[in-house]
């Protein structure tokens, strides 16, 4: 509502929302808790796994890190977490957030649920591609979140696979959750031209200027899902009429009459005056999203139908037109995660209005 808004806009309004949460000052998380395992560190703070004295169970530990604003920081995600609160964490595939408090120093907390490991740890562990089974139970609760994220009017801007945790690998393989809220946002808080998600999950309204709606969280997680299957990341080519409404289109884009191209790294430091430091090389250019999975399987037998069940679903996650991109109830009820049907669609005609777009470059630069 109109005062809720307000009080998410205004810094006055926001902080003072962390009076709701307060448990008393002056807490000392080593007499809460046993510090069992610091389980990692990044640039908003670190997160410790830790017994909880008082229940006698093993949780996640969030300690902030202090920064300029960070009451600000830390009331916006208690925000969002409240919001998110409204779902059942272990229907809607969230994580579980139990408690905030602030200690005698000064020093924001935020107590989770345990989960066990990132996709993105697992990965890097594993050192191989995720069978289309595993892709799509991780899909399916994935696309489980969104729908519900997206009943209450959170998007969550952040969808990457070091964000995807597994609950227990060991005695339920493959079942994940979301978490991270720090920057996640009211879907009516999303403003054109403000910039938002990892650069690599970044949908391509974010990059031009468009309207923002929960469809980026879509995009986001098509490029998970790709990532798992091929280890490499896609970025379709808007169509002209989208590029010629995107307030940042002429930035990475120019029209040769009725076409219109990626600009060159010279073409774009000519035009903004920003020179692009390369983060990744181009690999290999595709022209549409199935070249690139039957070059996947170049050196084997071919894909078969449940691969093009998911190319199927892909396509309909990357449309580049977000109005017209799946939705997370459409997308769970697609055959890919349904297995309740097979599509043959490797000689599906590919054509303009079937293809999520032109070409697939596979590198991203980075602008400082």
């Amino acid at each position: 509502d109109q005062n809720e808004q307000s009080y998410y806009d205004s810094f006055e309004g926001i902080v003072s929302l962390l009076s709701d949460y307060k448990v008393e000052d002056g807490n000392d998380p080593a007499d809460m808790y046993n510090l069992l395992e610091l389980m990692g560190e990044g640039y908003f703070g670190k997160v410790i796994k830790c017994l909880n004295k008082e229940t006698c169970e093993i949780v996640a530990v969030k300690e902030i890190k202090m920064c300029e604003n960070v009451d600000h920081v830390v009331a916006k995600e208690l925000y969002m977490l409240d919001k998110v609160s409204a779902l059942d964490p272990d229907a809607d595939n969230i994580i579980r957030f139990n408690k905030y408090f602030k200690s005698a120093d000064g020093h924001h907390y935020m107590e989770f649920e345990l989960l066990d490991l990132s996709v993105d740890k697992f990965m890097k562990r594993r050192q191989a591609k995720f069978s289309l089974n595993e892709i799509r139970s991780m899909a399916k609760d994935l696309l489980i979140s969104l729908k519900g994220l997206q009943s209450v009017g959170v998007m969550h801007t952040d969808i990457k696979p070091d964000n995807i945790m597994y609950v227990d690998q060991k005695n339920k393989p493959f079942r994940v959750k979301l978490i991270d809220f720090g920057v996640a946002i009211p879907k009516e808080r999303a403003q054109v031209g403000k910039i938002m998600q990892p650069l690599g999950y970044r949908a391509p309204e974010v990059t031009l200027g468009l309207p923002l709606t929960e469809a980026v969280d879509m995009w986001s997680l098509g490029c998970c899902l790709l990532e798992w299957y091929l280890s490499a990341i896609p970025f379709p080519l808007p169509d002209g009429g989208l590029i010629e409404q995107a307030m940042y289109g002429n930035d990475y884009f120019v029209q040769e009459g009725s076409e219109w191209r990626l600009k060159g790294v010279s073409e774009y430091e000519q035009t903004t005056g920003v020179t692009p430091i390369m983060d990744w090389y181009p690999l290999e250019v595709f022209k549409d999203l199935k070249d690139v999975i039957q070059n996947c399987h170049q050196n084997s037998s071919g894909p078969d139908i449940e691969d093009g069940t998911f190319l199927d679903l892909l396509q309909k996650m990357f449309h580049v037109d977000p109005d017209k991109r799946i939705t997370p109830a459409e997308a769970l009820s697609h055959p890919f995660i349904t297995v309740s049907s097979r599509m043959e669609i490797w000689d599906f005609p590919i054509t303009s209005q079937n293809k999520p777009g032109s070409i697939f470059i596979f590198y991203i630069f980075k602008v400082t």
